[in-house]
């Protein structure tokens, strides 16, 4: 019973891109030219030749951040948890600004904060955690802490805008 549902149904979508072609292959054309205008843009922003980009991002090695240890609150163990949850929360599509907040809330000590800035490091930025045909197009590099808040995180969403920017500053860095 189920496998006549099943070629039924395939029976039916054969029939309607039998019958709509056309304005299949309009809907496919025009995603693919916003995909590679969308890629052109990104490579555009960057300037003829590079010459106006930023190659300050992600350009140097990571240089971790000095931590008085007689004032720091948290574990290695404790940073390197913290580091993951604010890299996770920003990794995939959509940024999870709530978690950020959560962790961010925990860090309101300068060496604390330093301590999970050194253990995040550098990550390449790109989206899904693994190097895509769009992370090739649109462009990846190794962030650090600071810098993927940067990407990730806006004036649109002021609440945690306003907290990372409090935190990282009381920490002595730069945002």
């Amino acid at each position: 019973m189920d496998s006549v549902k099943f070629g039924n149904a395939v029976s039916k979508t054969g029939t309607f891109i039998q019958s709509n072609k056309k304005p299949l292959l309009y809907v496919g054309g025009a995603i693919a030219i916003v995909v590679v205008g969308y890629a052109i843009v990104k490579k555009l922003q960057g300037g003829i030749g590079g010459f106006l980009k930023d190659t300050s991002v992600g350009a140097t090695d990571f240089v971790p951040q000095s931590v008085d240890v007689t004032k720091v609150t948290i574990s290695d163990a404790t940073a390197s948890t913290y580091a993951n949850q604010l890299w996770n929360a920003m990794k995939d599509m959509g940024t999870d600004t709530s978690m950020i907040s959560a962790v961010l809330n925990k860090l309101q000590k300068k060496d604390d904060f330093l301590k999970v800035f050194n253990a995040f490091g550098r990550k390449s930025y790109y989206l899904q955690g693994e190097p895509t045909l769009s992370a090739y197009l649109f462009g990846f590099k190794n962030l650090d802490l600071v810098e993927w808040f940067n990407k990730e995180v806006g004036y649109l969403n002021y609440p945690t805008y306003s907290l990372i920017q409090k935190t990282v500053k009381n920490a002595g860095l730069t945002i």
